[in-house]
């Protein structure tokens, strides 16, 4: 008789093993094998819930996205207009160890979109851009759309740009950079 596996709590395990890997060794590690082996178990116990490598990443990167709903939630609070549109801003330009992390893995998941396209996550990227435009409206920005476009280009450059240049892109740059679109974007 099969064993009865909660697929919900397998694939966050898995993200959970998936995590720990990529913290040690590094994103470029992530392999099926490698995850199996930290869970314990046969790659099988993988493979059965998350089939490639690129589905291994875009299953932890999904399973930090209701992490980073509630984190962006409690970071803008009752936060309204320019002040609401800063606060997304920032918080989408976080160097917390975790969000590097998710970077690396982000990009690697990326660097396979050409052999896996249904492997990489496109909702995150159009939840940050929906994220991007409530806040431009709420700041009454003339062209929202324009800038959630640019605000979304300027966020996902600053995570390549953040990990080729690491000691360039710091957070104070960036935030002087962010803080000098945003303001050029809202009519204070």
């Amino acid at each position: 008789m099969p064993i009865d596996v909660d697929e919900v709590q397998r694939r966050k395990a898995i993200a959970q093993a998936t995590l720990a890997v990529a913290a040690r060794d590094g994103a470029h590690a992530i392999t099926i094998r490698a995850v199996a082996k930290e869970l314990g178990g046969s790659t099988a116990m993988v493979t059965n819930y998350v089939p490639t490598r690129t589905a291994l990443i875009t299953n932890a990167v999904r399973a930090a996205e209701s992490r980073w709903r509630a984190d962006l939630e409690s970071r803008v609070g009752d936060r309204t207009g320019a002040d609401r549109l800063r606060a997304t801003v920032e918080w989408h330009l976080s160097t917390e160890p975790e969000d590097l992390l998710l970077r690396t893995m982000w990009v690697e998941m990326l660097s396979a979109a050409h052999v896996d396209p249904a492997g990489v996550d496109r909702q995150e990227p159009r939840e940050s851009r929906r994220e991007f435009l409530d806040a431009a409206l709420a700041a009454g920005v003339p062209d929202a759309a324009l800038a959630a476009d640019i605000l979304s280009l300027l966020t996902r450059g600053y995570y390549v740009s953040s990990m080729e240049e690491p000691g360039y892109w710091t957070a104070e740059r960036a935030a002087r950079v962010a803080k000098a679109v945003v303001d050029a974007l809202v009519d204070d």
